[in-house]
This record gives structure tokens, sequence and C-alpha cells, in this order.
């Protein structure tokens, strides 16, 4: 029996399209109906109004790509390049290499995101008014879109605006470094005026024991200066030689001495001390100084870091919010664009053939959509409410061969059983095993 193959189309072309020639693509315009995501086989039998949209389309995705190259290289150079703030910053061929191949990574992210919202948002319900069930279903679609477009416009805005954010950051950074000078010059001073104050007490203890020292010194000479007059006859009794009173002011004169050595030996350690104590206050201070003289590269170091993304879009904000806003509402409009104009636009041939031949390919694998309408009337489209007939067929034809198998294999054990039972009736010693005594073993 010949069963005719369900797959078979019945479905023929038009004998004489309308719009019925083979498209000559360029590459552009190839990479246009790519980028909107348009079936190039149906636009053989649309209009120009199809094919231009459609190009406006893929135009917009593949723009928004190329300002995502420029946004992502500038952002990468700008946060892990060598960009110090000025217009005299050098190059650096290496990162400006890295930079390129990681705005081309992004912008393919972009360009693959943005072409996937374009292609999956639909023909929305037909008519050139933006509905609020409209903007409902495109709601996810369009919140992705306004993220992509405030991401893009940011390192564009800070390249923009690069001559103000510049000069606003070395300001930003010799205050910084200022501050962080003052800081250090303030710790100085404070250890300085410690060291000073230690160093003060020290010298004065130091000047006490040399004046004790000094003190004992005078007292000698004058010992010794009373000692020689009276010797000489020049003072004191006027007698010159050794006698009573020269003798007398002798003994002074050893004690004085006596005084004298007793206490250098023991002054003088202290003092010896102190010294080099006042010698250490003076050494903390140099390190003082040489501490505050290195914290100068170490300041410029720390305002040189103030130079990253956040804060040059900070900056930029600060300089003319209302020019960013703009900037960043323009990029997230042309995010945006190829929705809204989805929206607005009423339906095209190409929107019936892209239909057509959605519902042709699922009657074509012999699959019929549900259609089930929820509280609001609306349908509902859910894959394992649909009827899959190729599907039920082959489980029919699988499942039927199955049964007839069991009953046949039934059939057969059944006839087999009565056949034997037969011979058993009628032959029962073939089937009667003979059983023979067994002799007791032999001792």
């Amino acid at each position: 029996m010949n069963v005719p193959n369900p797959t078979a189309s019945v479905v023929t072309e038009p004998a004489s399209p309308l719009y019925d020639y083979e498209l000559k693509l360029n590459w552009l315009t190839r990479a246009l109906y790519f980028s909107a995501g348009a079936d190039v086989q149906l636009l053989r039998y649309c209009p120009n109004y199809d094919r231009v949209k459609l190009q406006g389309i893929g135009g917009t995705v593949i723009a928004t790509a190329m300002l995502a190259f420029i946004s992502g290289s500038y952002a990468f150079y700008t946060v892990f390049g060598p960009n110090s703030p000025g217009r005299d910053e050098p190059l650096s061929l290496g990162w400006f290499a890295v930079a390129v191949l990681v705005g081309l990574v992004w912008a393919a992210v972009i360009y693959n995101l943005d072409r996937f919202i374009v292609a999956t948002t639909g023909h929305g319900d037909g008519t050139d008014k933006i509905t609020g069930r409209e903007v409902l279903q495109a709601l996810p679609r369009i919140l992705m879109a306004c993220l992509i477009g405030f991401v893009i416009s940011k390192p564009l805005e800070i390249r923009i605006m690069k001559s103000e954010i510049d000069t606003r950051l070395e300001q930003q950074q010799a205050d910084l470094t200022k501050e962080y000078m003052d800081r250090a010059a303030k710790s100085r001073d404070g250890q300085i005026e410690l060291i000073s104050r230690a160093k003060q007490e020290l010298t004065t203890l130091r000047d006490k024991k040399s004046q004790q020292i000094e003190s004992l010194r005078q007292e000698w000479n004058r010992a010794d200066q009373a000692f020689r007059q009276e010797f000489e006859g020049s003072g004191g009794t006027g007698k010159k030689g050794v006698g009573p009173a020269a003798a007398e002011k002798k003994v002074l004169l050893e004690q004085r001495k006596k005084d004298f050595e007793e206490g250098q030996t023991r002054l003088q350690p202290e003092i010896n001390e102190l010294e080099a104590r006042i010698k250490e206050k003076d050494l903390d201070t140099d390190k003082a100084q040489k501490e505050y003289k290195e914290a100068e590269p170490k300041a410029k170091r720390q305002g040189e870091q103030l130079n990253g993304l956040i804060k040059r879009i900070q900056i930029a904000h600060e300089i003319s919010p209302t020019a960013s806003w703009l900037l960043t509402l323009m990029l997230i409009f042309i995010e945006v664009a190829p929705l809204i104009f989805k929206m607005m636009i009423s339906l095209s041939p190409i929107d019936y053939l892209t239909e057509n031949q959605k519902r042709l390919s699922l009657v074509r694998r012999g699959i019929q959509m549900s259609h089930e309408l929820d509280g609001n009337g609306h349908l509902i489209q859910d894959v394992k409410k649909a009827t899959y007939h190729q599907v039920e067929l082959e489980q029919l034809q699988v499942v039927g061969k199955i049964e007839i198998d069991h009953e046949l294999t039934a059939a057969v054990q059944q006839k087999f059983k009565a056949e034997v039972a037969a011979d058993i009736e009628n032959n029962p010693s073939r089937y009667i095993e003979r059983i023979q005594p067994k002799e007791p073993p032999t001792s």
C-alpha cells in the first residue's frame, strides 16, 4: 500500500510574483541585512520599501557596534594604559594594540546583543500607533537597549570633553598632592618640635653639669691663686715663703683640686652621654627632614593615581551635567530607535512573508500550533501544548507494530502449549524420568 508522504509540500510558489528577481547584493548590503536579521530569500518578493527599512535597521546596529568599538577601546586605554592627564601624553603602541583588540571584542558583544534584540522584537500590533501592550511586551528589550546605550556613552563622553576633564583633573591632582604634602609637613613639624623640646632638656641638663665642673675648676683656680699670692708675698699676710697661712691655703688648694678631679670624674661621663643623646636628636631631626623630602614623590604618585575612568566620568558630570546627559540620551535613543520604529511601522509584505515562512516550516513538519486563549483573550503560545502530527504518526506506527508483535507472540505461545500438552497425553513415558534405586556402598 502506498502511503502518502505527510511531509510532501502541497504549497507552490506563485507563478508570476510581482517582485521576483535575483537580488544583486554587495558585501555592505549583505552586512546590513544580516545585522537586521532579515531573510534575504524573502526579500526577493518584497518592494523596495522593505529593503530600505531593513537596511536602516541594520545600519543602526552596525553604527552602534562601531561606537561600542571606539568606546570600549578608549575606556580600556584610559583605565589600563599609561595615560597621564595633559595633551602631550605619549602614545603607547603596545597598549594601543591591546585596547583595539579589547574594543573589537566589546563591539562584537554589543553587535550580537543588538542584532538579537532587533531580530526578536517581532512585528508589533501592525499599526503605526505605539500602544501600552506593545511597550509592555518590548520593555525587557528596551531596558537592555538603554543599559547598552548608557555603557557606550560614558567613554565617548569623557573623550569628547577630554580637554576640560584633563584641566580639572590636573588641578585636583595638584590639590591632592598639596594636601598630602601639607600632612607630611605637619607631621614633620610635630616630630621636630618634640625632638627640639627633648634636645633642649638634654642641653640644659648638660650645661648644668658642665657648669658644676666649671664651678669646681674656678674654685680650684681661686685656691691656687690665693696660695701663690701668699707664697710670693703679693697677697694675704704679705710674707714670702711657706708660713702657717701659706700652709693652710695649700691644704685648701689640695682639697679644691681633689674636689675638681672627683667632680670631673663623676660628671664628665654623664656629660658625654648627654652629648651623644643630643647628637641622636640631631640625627632624628635630619631623619624627619629626609622623610618629608621622600614624601614628595609619593605624593605625586598618589595624585597621578587620581586618573581612573570613574573619576573622569564624575568630572564630566561636574563640568557640564546637561551635555553629559544629552550625550547619554542620544546614545540610548540610537539603541532604542529600532525597537520604537518597529512598533511604529505598519505591517509590510516582509512581515507577512516572514510569518508565512514560519508557519510553513511548522506545517511541513506536521506541527500544529495551539489556539488556546487566556482570560484576556490573548493567544497562549506553549510548545508543550502544540500538536505534533508527525510524532503522533511515528508513535502510532511504532507502538502499533509492537502491539501486533505482542499479540502474535502470545498466539504462538498458546499454540505451542496446546501441542506439548497433547503429546504428553499420548506419550507420557517420554516426559517421565525413570529413577533407579541406588545400591548401598560397600565397606
